[in-house]
Order: structure tokens, then C-alpha cells, then sequence
């Protein structure tokens, strides 16, 4: 998977580009982001966001605007960034055994996370606007917190089944809910 992310975060994170990384994981990074890049299916944008004075990520993916909010993310919580977002989509579809067992195959088409700059303005358009008009900069989450714990599941499960996304394909408006879109790529292609 090739994570984007914009400069906010990579600098928030002092993360490394890919033509800043040493051999011989360079040439290992170049090879999965040639074989990865512009297959939508295993790209990712990210951004960082604020909430309760913690750092937090918003991810979504490409092809579906699939899309997770990871809290409390610290610096030591990045090398293991890829598995948390492989627990939290788990986690999502623990219900349907069908879309759990194809995730596997999803999962180890392409078990390496790849960081790199987002440039795609169509993604960082939906961040932006998730954060806008979902999160509300992330004050909507007040609201899933209940005997001071806040459900992180039920805001995913609700960004992805319950908020309606937009694309525009062939001049023509497209509505639907990433969270089915998702399921229905991964069944189509797993």
C-alpha cells in the first residue's frame, strides 16, 4: 500500500520520503512504489487533524473513499501504521465473514505500507471536506464519547455506512457509501 500524505503531516512526523531513504530498503521501497502507483486499490491519502489537543490521521482510500480516523496517533505509533489500519478495517467488516475472508487477500497482495507526498487534488479535496463537514474539525467527536471513552468504531462505521460520498465519473454525479463500495471492490477483485 502507498500511503500519501500531505507535507503537514510528513513534517509533523518527521517522516522520510522514499528518495530520502537509505539502500538497500530504497530499492525495495521503488519497487513497490512502481508496481502500486496509480492502481487505486492500494493507494491511500492521509492527513493529520486535531482532536482533544491529540494527534490524529484521516485516511481514505482511493478507489472507494474509504474512509478511517485514527486517534491519538503518536511518532512511535507510525512504524506499526499499516497494521493499525489493517485492525481498524478488520475491525469494520467483523461482521461479514464473506468481506473478512477476501480482505486477507487484499491484505497480502500487498502487505508493505509505502509513505510518499499526496499530490492527488481530488483526495485532498475529500479530506479536506470530511474533516469540514463530517468531523467538523473534529468537534463531532464529543458526541460518540459516552462515560468518557470514546467509541472510535462507531465513527467509522458511520463515516463509512451512514455519510454519503460524491464522485464525479463521465460528467455524471455518482452518490453512494464508501464502506459498500469498498466491500463490493474487494468482492469483485478477491
Amino acid at each position: 500500500m502507498i500511503l500519501y500524505l500531505t507535507q503537514k503531516t510528513i513534517d509533523t512526523y518527521r517522516l522520510k520520503m522514499p528518495y530520502e531513504i537509505s539502500k538497500p530498503l530504497s530499492q525495495f521501497v521503488k519497487i513497490i512504489l512502481e508496481k502500486e502507483t496509480d492502481n487505486s486499490m492500494f493507494e491511500w491519502g492521509g492527513k493529520l487533524f486535531y482532536f482533544n489537543r491529540r494527534k490524529c490521521l484521516q485516511i481514505i482510500h482511493f478507489a472507494s473513499k474509504l474512509t478511517l480516523f485514527l486517534m491519538d496517533i503518536k511518532a512511535k505509533d507510525i512504524e506499526n501504521l499499516g497494521d493499525i489500519i489493517v485492525d481498524y478495517i478488520y475491525e469494520l467488516y467483523k461482521d461479514r465473514p464473506n468481506v473478512v475472508k477476501k480482505l486477507k487477500y487484499f491484505f497480502e497482495a500487498s502487505p508493505i505500507l509505502c509513505v510518499n507526498k499526496i499530490v492527488n487534488k481530488s483526495i485532498i479535496y475529500t479530506l479536506n471536506h470530511t474533516e469540514i463537514f463530517f468531523a467538523q474539525y473534529g468537534d463531532r467527536f464529543f458526541d460518540y464519547v459516552q462515560y468518557n471513552i470514546l467509541n472510535i468504531d462507531k465513527i467509522n462505521y458511520d463515516i463509512n455506512f451512514n455519510y454519503i460520498f460524491q464522485s464525479s465519473l463521465d460528467k455524471k454525479e455518482k452518490y453512494f457509501f464508501s464502506g459498500e463500495l469498498f466491500e463490493k471492490l474487494i468482492l469483485e477483485n478477491y
